[in-house]
């Protein structure tokens, strides 16, 4: 029913592992002329949230709070400092902090980096992930059904 307690504890969408292999990019730099856009298209079709239920609760998708975090961060290093959204900075590096340790992902990676030329030497270590295209679909087609709702 989506009420008080009475909700799954997860975005009811199929996905399965996907092999990702985790490199440098020219993408999602902090200060490229296309690095605002780029980051902005990591965010789903509308504000971030899904609704569920015949009554269309509201909720948080950890993803997207996620992804919502990063570019916080990211705006933070290349925007004047502003001190009224120090708080929402603090709960997001807090967040991510916390997003860290509980995916607790053991790849090993090469530990020479220091060696490393980032610029020539872009391949990194495969991981296993989440596929997060479903989660996107499903966000975007919710997205639309709550706006014809309301």
């Amino acid at each position: 029913a989506f009420l008080g307690d009475d909700y799954p504890a997860f975005l009811p969408v199929h996905t399965k592992p996907v092999k990702v292999l985790i490199e440098e990019s020219v993408h999602y730099s902090l200060t490229d002329l296309e690095a605002y856009d780029e980051w902005l298209w990591t965010a789903p079709v509308g504000d971030n949230h899904v609704r569920l239920g015949s009554q269309y609760r509201m909720f948080a998708v950890a993803y997207f709070h996620q992804q919502h975090c990063i570019r916080l961060i990211r705006a933070a290093l290349v925007e004047p400092f502003n001190s009224s959204t120090v708080g929402h900075h603090h709960h997001c590096f807090n967040y991510i902090r916390q997003w860290i340790l509980c995916s607790a992902d053991i790849t090993l990676e090469r530990g020479d980096f220091s060696l490393r030329n980032f610029t020539q030497d872009r391949i990194g270590s495969t991981h296993t992930c989440q596929d997060w295209e479903p989660v996107y679909n499903m966000l975007e087609d919710n997205w639309y059904r709550w706006m014809e709702f309301r």
